[in-house]
């Protein structure tokens, strides 16, 4: 995979950046194993882990041909459109699927300061977060600790405990939030959110996140602070 098949893919997506802010992460943060480009549709597949494709495609003849590319050793999918599951679900069946509203941050909202101190996560609290997180089975010391360690993060520690944290994945977007539940009704959300749209737009990347379908929640609570709903996304998992 070289440079410059990277930057013509990251070219052409950038035309409609927010839309396409999970698949242009992913190719900025990974080494890729494969990207394979049919007319004006792409492939993105990783070379790590559990090797995670994503896909974009607006034709779907075009698009059709494309997945003719995937595998059955191929299982993880990102930031989907439902029309491109309906695609990859023909002949597969689902292990399961995650719905979700992708949110960002537009460049001309002014960020609030922050009222309480946050500080960077270290691997030291990997562990911890990974026995905290209800998608515990999703997660691996080994991804978690890359991502604190080349990421932007963010925690608040009472008497050197750990409270509340989240950090950013590897397509960039805001996420693994958590609070302890004593320590809920703070705020301490908010805090850790401001903290890391600050230091993602320090480093000239575009805050955003996805908030889970039925997490009303966590959808007002970025609504609130002027996240903007931009898309409805989901992550696959064929059998």
């Amino acid at each position: 995979m070289t440079d410059k098949e990277k930057h013509e893919a990251i070219k052409q997506l950038i035309r409609n950046e927010v839309y396409n802010l999970s698949i242009i992460g992913y190719i900025n943060e990974n080494p890729l194993e494969r990207l394979i480009r049919m007319g004006n549709s792409l492939l993105v597949q990783g070379s790590e882990g559990d090797k995670w494709i994503y896909l974009y495609g607006e034709d779907e003849k075009e698009f059709a041909d494309l997945i003719k590319n995937i595998n059955a050793e191929n299982k993880y999918f990102g930031a989907l459109d439902d029309w491109q599951i309906s695609h990859l679900t023909k002949s597969r069946k689902t292990d399961w699927l995650i719905d979700a509203y992708q949110y960002h941050f537009p460049q001309d909202k002014e960020i609030p300061e922050n009222k309480i101190e946050t500080q960077r996560l270290t691997t030291k609290d990997t562990e911890y977060i990974i026995s905290q997180s209800i998608y515990k089975g999703m997660l691996s010391v080994k991804y978690l600790n890359e991502r604190i360690e080349r990421s932007v993060s963010a925690g608040i520690y009472e008497g050197g405990k750990l409270v509340a944290w989240a950090l950013t994945h590897d397509d960039s977007s805001l996420g693994s939030m958590h609070v302890i539940e004593e320590y809920r009704r703070r705020g301490f959300a908010k805090e850790i959110t401001t903290s890391l749209i600050r230091q993602c737009r320090a480093i000239g990347k575009i805050p955003f996140l996805q908030c889970e379908d039925k997490n009303i929640p966590a959808q007002k609570l970025v609504e609130g602070m002027g996240f903007v709903k931009d898309r409805s996304v989901s992550w696959l998992k064929l059998k």
